[in-house]
This record gives C-alpha cells, structure tokens and sequence, in this order.
C-alpha cells in the first residue's frame, strides 16, 4: 500500500557515536606496538634458548600423542593382518575347518609370520572348541597362557577383537594378548586367531635410557603410564606407586572415563606427603580403547615461561605507556576536523541536505574532504528533491486513480454518487479517534474508496431498482464483497484493502456476509467501513426511501453497537461526532449541543426487537 509519509531514515545506534578519534588512534598505535613486542619477545627467546630447548626436550618426551599414534597404527595393521589370515583360512578350506587347520603349511605359515613380524611372541589360530595350530617364538609365561584362554571366551561370547595387557618377565615394555573373530554366516565366529605382541611401539619412542634419566628425579620428573577404559592403572615408567595411586583417582581419569577423548589438564594430588600440582596429557589408543597418559610436574614446566612474562609485562607496559602518550598527541591534532565532518554527516543522516562542513582551518587532505563532502552534500540536496517530487506524483497519480475507479463505481448509481468519497473520509476521521497510526488511517481510507468496487460485476437492473430488492436480488447484490476482493487481489498496491472490501458487511454478531465472521475475526479497517458505509446509506437519498435525519442516523448506529457493530468503534464515531468532525448530509458539518460525552451504551440494555428493528433498517438502506 502506498504511504502518505515516507519511512524516517534509519537511527544510528547510540554507542557507535561514542567511538572518538583519539580512542580509534590509541587502540591503533596500542597494536602498533605489537610489533616491538615481538621483537622483544624474540630477544628474550634468543636469551632464553637453552632453557627453552631443554623444555621442548622435555616436553617431546613427555607428550603421549606421537606415542599413542605409533602404538595405536601398530596394533590396528596387526588386527588386520590377523583378519586376513583367519579369512583366508575360512576361503581355502575344501574338507571342514578341522582338517584346515591341520594341514602342515597353517603352522608354517605361522612360523613364517611370527618371524617377519618380531613383536608377535606367539600366534594361534583356534576352531570353535578352542583347538587348532599355534607357534610361538620362546616358551610362555603362565600368565599368558591363561589370558589366552580369557581372552577366546571373551571373543567367543562377544564377537568383537579383544585385547588384554599382559606383563612379560624381563621385559621393560608390555605385551598385550589379541584376539581376532573370524565370521562366517553365523553370529559366533567360526576361527579366533590369537596373537601375543610386544608393544615395540613403546620402545622405538621411549628408549629405556631416556626413561630412567626421566625418572631418576621421582616424584619430580615426567612418567608415562597406560591406562585402560576403566581407568585402572595397566602399566607406567617413571612413576611410584603413590602417583599410580594419586593418577588412579584423578579428576583427568575419570573425565577420559566417562568420554574417552585427548585432553590436557591438571590437577592436585598428594604424594608421598607433599602436596604437587601436576600437567597432564591423555591421548586415546582407540583401537585398543587404552589411553597414555603422560605428566610432569606443573612447576618445572612453567618455570621459564613465568620468568619470561615477567619481562614481557615490563616490555608491555613501556610500549602502552608510548602509545597513550602518541595517541594523546594525533588526537589533538586530528579529532576535530574529523568529528566536525561526523556531526556534518549525521545532520544529513537525519535529513538535512543543506549542511555543509566550514573548511577554514583544515589542513593536509582534511580540507579536500570537506570541500568534496560538500559537494556530495550538495548533489544529494538535489537528487533527493527530485525523489520527493518523483514520489509526490506518483502518490498523487495513485490516489487520483483510485478516486477515479470510485467515481466510476458510483456513477453506476447517481444516486448513490459521492458515496466511496464520504465513507472514506468518514473511516478515516473514526481510525485518528481509535488512536490508530498514520499509516494505517491510510490504509483504511483506501479500503474504504473501493469498498463497493464488486458493484462492477452486479447486474445494473438490480443495483439501480427503484425499490427492495427482492430475496434473489439480495442474494446477487450480497456477492459484491466477494467481487471487489477477487478483482483487487492481483493488484500489489491495493492488496491491504482487499480484508476491508470483502468484510466490510460482516456484523459484530456473526449475522453478517459473505463469511459470517464474527468480533475480533473481523479485521478492524472492515469494522471502521461498516459503520461509515452505515451511517452514509442511512443518511442519503435512494430510489426507494428519502434520507434519514441524522438523530435517527445516530441513534440507530448507537443502539446497534455491540451487535451489528463494534462498540469501540461506534464511541468513536460518536466522538468524532460530537467534536463536530463527521460531515453533516449535504455536505455541511454538524456542530452537535454542547454536553458531556457519554460512552456507548452495552448492547444487553437493548431488546432483542430493539435489534431485529435497527437490523431490519440497515438491511434495508444499505
């Protein structure tokens, strides 16, 4: 719908106009001094480069994540390795899996394994009752033998790859216990293929040496422990039992516990009596679902690292000091042409075109900027006058347009010639007393000149007859809502009205066409309409009555309110009314007696013959 006001510009938030220049200056040369910053930084590196190279050292060895990888990359190609040789035994049996496994090349074939993969100590291959070929590199520990045996029945009864850590005499890494479904069709597999393996991987990062030099300082230097999903301690260097213990019950711990993920943290424990604050790290072996954890104590890691805030601080302070000082400065000698040009630019954001900047006393390119700013100012002046002028004649030629589609509607009554016009000024004046928006009283006013513009499609015999219409004719005349809605739909500018246009005849009560909407269902510009296009039909001559007085006129509206009408609207018509503003017939002005204005009256205090009486004249007249 085309406004009688344009939209006001767009308010530039409060706070974006409390950024200065000066504090633009300081935070920039603030950063700028990023820069020395750095370079003293790297002076304090270069001082501090053996302690720091010590703490890489460190912290290398004492990081689990490239460890964990290894580990984890080695375990994950031994499970297939075994994957596949238990599935090319299920391809190349011809006999039954019995009769497979004791072929003569199934143990050489594990032989052969074992020797090019030193870390697998020992490799089986076991039928559903647990018999089948093995070879192993040494005689086993009892231990092994029994975390064998646990470890087919887990396989059995779950179906998925097991793996249990087992400690080896004499050696200084563990061996873990792997066993490998082999499925056929069924649920249960139908081979497990078991490995023993050393965990070479723990080595080949951690040589032993490294690790006894790492824990020659207990509790003060790093440890490396393996942890399982339930968080029990599996195997550790450089670690007493009492941080075995304190780790076990660490906060860490229990958070991998719940969700088994890398972090870093700390925490506090008491060891031995003393009270530490240890850094730890725990990276997840997921194909084993093991985690290594690998800490050090927190103040041998940041020693350095404090001394060097410390003179980082001091390096920080000099510069900031500086650059308050150079900000202070440029802002005393710059600010004011910009923010002069900032108050220019506001004036014309809040629509006053004819603000320019006084260039006198500007200097460097400040002064082009302003005499370019003005002359910007000045073309807008201009092209904005023409889009207030283009946007005048373009409102003026819609409006004159719609005046002239309800000149031709009325025209097809002369006596009903002028009606749209009244109903439309009478609608406006009721929606300022109903408190409503500019925009809105438009709105209504629009909807009002072609609320009868479906009398287009009614037959002119029936529209002009000299008398009542009959119970067809009403029939057809109470189609012409329907009709200027659906002629008015397509039409973007007119679309807000098409409500007021197909509602206007609807009644407060539900007694009212096309739909039988009732109280609020009924959009207010159509309750506006339908007391205005009321008063005006009652109060104008047709072929088949002469006009009502206006008493009647408002004595009918006013007993109607509350059924036929909105009440809250018909108090405001009667407002308007008694301030003289609603137009008299004829086309003069009432100026009612003088008197206190009383409210509407509630519709219970009429009867219900009050009703049907005032319906019936309504019926009749409009």
């Amino acid at each position: 719908m085309l406004s009688e006001s344009s939209d006001p510009a767009p308010q530039v938030p409060p706070k974006a106009r409390r950024l200065k220049l000066g504090q633009v200056l300081f935070l920039a040369l603030l950063l700028s001094g990023s820069i020395p910053l750095l370079l003293n930084s790297a002076w304090l590196i270069r001082q501090n480069r053996s302690v720091l190279e010590s703490q890489e050292r460190v912290a290398v060895a004492s990081s689990g994540r490239l460890l964990s990888q290894r580990v984890d990359s080695s375990l994950s190609g031994l499970r297939q390795q075994l994957t596949q040789l238990g599935a090319g035994l299920l391809a190349a049996e011809r006999q039954g899996t019995d009769e497979t496994l004791r072929q003569g090349w199934v143990r050489a074939y594990l032989r052969g394994l074992t020797d090019r993969r030193p870390e697998i100590l020992a490799l089986r291959v076991l039928d559903e009752q647990g018999g089948g070929p093995s070879f192993a590199s040494g005689d086993l520990p009892l231990g092994v033998e029994d975390a064998f045996r646990a470890t087919f029945r887990r396989v059995r009864s779950r179906s998925e790859v097991v793996y249990e850590l087992v400690r080896l005499p004499g050696e200084d890494v563990p061996a873990a216990v792997l066993g490998v479904p082999i499925l056929r069709d069924a649920a249960e597999p139908a081979l497990v293929v078991e490995a023993l393996i050393r965990l070479d991987a723990l080595r080949e990062v951690y040589g032993s040496d490294e690790l006894d030099d790492l824990s020659a300082d207990r509790p003060a230097g790093s440890s490396v422990f393996l942890i399982g999903s339930a968080g029990d301690i599996l195997w550790s260097r450089g670690a007493t039992p009492a941080m075995e213990e304190a780790l076990a019950r660490s906060q860490p711990v229990a958070d991998f516990r719940d969700v088994p993920m890398a972090l870093s943290s700390e925490y506090s424990a008491e060891i031995d009596g003393a009270g530490q604050d240890l850094l730890v790290r725990m990276s997840p072996i997921e194909e084993a679902g093991w985690a290594l954890v690998t800490q050090r104590p927190l103040g041998r890691a940041f020693d350095s690292v404090d001394r060097m805030i410390l003179r980082t601080a001091l390096s920080s302070l000099v510069l900031i000091l500086l650059a308050i000082f150079f900000g202070w400065r440029f802002s005393r000698r710059f600010g004011p042409p910009i923010e002069r040009m900032a108050a220019a630019t506001a004036e014309i954001a809040d629509g006053r075109f004819d603000e320019r900047i006084a260039v006198d006393g500007l200097s460097f390119e400040f002064e082009d900027l302003g005499r370019n700013f003005n002359r910007m100012a000045q073309g807008m002046e201009v092209y904005v006058g023409q889009l207030r002028r283009a946007a005048k004649v373009h409102r003026d030629l819609f409006i004159g347009t719609v005046k002239a589609l309800t000149a031709a509607i009325d025209a097809k009554d002369p006596y009903t010639r002028g009606h749209s016009e009244r109903v439309a000024q009478v609608s406006r004046i009721i929606a300022r007393h109903l408190g409503m928006s500019d925009e809105r009283r438009h709105a209504v006013w629009i909807g009002a000149l072609v609320h009868d513009v479906g009398k287009i499609g009614i037959d002119d015999s029936i529209l002009t007859k000299g008398g009542v219409l009959t119970e067809d004719e009403f029939e057809v005349m109470k189609r012409h809502p329907v009709i200027g809605a659906e002629i008015m739909a397509p039409i973007e500018q007119l679309r807000d009205a098409v409500p007021t246009i197909r509602w206007h005849h609807e009644a407060w009560n539900g007694s009212g066409y096309p739909d039988g909407l009732r109280g609020e269902e009924i959009p207010l510009e159509a309750r506006i309409v339908c007391v205005a296009d009321t008063f005006d039909a009652i109060t104008t001559n047709r072929p088949y009555q002469q006009a009502y007085t206006l008493e009647f006129a408002m004595e009918t509206i006013t007993r109607l309110a509350g059924s036929r009408f909105d009440a809250k609207v018909v108090t405001a018509f009667l407002k308007a009314h008694k301030l003289g503003e609603i137009p008299r017939p004829g086309g003069t002005w009432d100026r009612p007696d003088s008197g206190a204005f009383a409210p509407v009256r509630a519709p219970e205090i009429w009867t219900p013959q009050d009703i049907d009486d005032a319906d019936e004249t309504i019926a009749t007249i409009s």
